[in-house]
């Protein structure tokens, strides 16, 4: 399968953004839910289709009544955090899949073919930047914590939560910024608020497969939409 363009992603998390706000049948959602992991097995996202399952798979049997009735209390609120996680998965599947898959320069071209504002393209390419450079300091920090010997596996992590928000979070938080503001420098150093039209190697058409996937995701947001009002 040819790879999705810039313009399908984004089309896909705007298409699961609007069907996150609709309270619709399980089986509505998780056909949709098959949908977009069909469209992740068609770019080969093997590893994140067994992850998304597998989450996926443990908040429905969470969420299962006969379970949550034996537990008055907190049966209510996990029940709660299920739906809600449930209800975001999607979304978060389909956000995860364009940072992971789409070069900030694919990104800028698509927004300024669409007349997006600079203001909100800015902002943006510094955030796709930010993951990423936020998950190698992540790794960093580990490395050097198995270094010293400190909380070697995630097990260790897990016992000790306040050494982990000790070693970990707190200087995740305070190189944050820094980050951001080195990304931002990055940024306009390269010229990405000049003015003048700007050219780009990544001009990619939709393909009839592109066509394919906004087609059905039109279908299911009509079907999902009529389905909503008739319940």
């Amino acid at each position: 399968m040819p790879s999705l363009n810039t313009q399908t992603k984004i089309a896909l998390v705007l298409f699961t953004n609007i069907m996150v706000f609709f309270h619709l049948p399980i089986v509505i959602e998780s056909s949709y839910l098959i949908l977009l992991l069909l469209i992740l097995a068609s770019q080969k996202e093997w590893r994140r289709i067994f992850i998304y399952i597998s989450i996926y798979l443990s908040i429905l049997l969470l969420s299962r009544p006969n379970f949550l009735s034996q537990l008055p209390i907190i049966g209510s609120i996990i029940g709660f955090y299920t739906l809600t996680v449930r209800r975001l998965f999607p979304l978060t599947m389909m956000a995860g899949f364009l940072i992971k898959s789409t070069p900030v320069s694919s990104l800028i071209y698509t927004l300024r073919k669409w007349k997006i504002p600079e203001f909100i393209i800015i902002p943006l390419s510094v955030l796709f930047r930010f993951f990423p450079t936020l998950r190698k300091d992540y790794q960093q920090i580990r490395s050097a914590m198995k270094f010293r010997g400190i909380a070697v596996t995630n097990w260790e992590m897990a016992r000790h939560p306040l050494q982990t928000l000790e070693y970990i979070l707190i200087p995740l938080l305070m190189n944050a910024s820094v980050t951001a503001l080195d990304l931002s420098s990055a940024a306009l150093t390269r010229g990405i608020n000049h003015p003048a039209i700007s050219t780009s190697i990544y001009q990619k058409k939709k393909t009839f497969f592109d066509w394919l996937i906004i087609t059905i995701l039109i279908i299911f947001l009509i079907g999902g939409l009529s389905l909503w009002e008739f319940l």
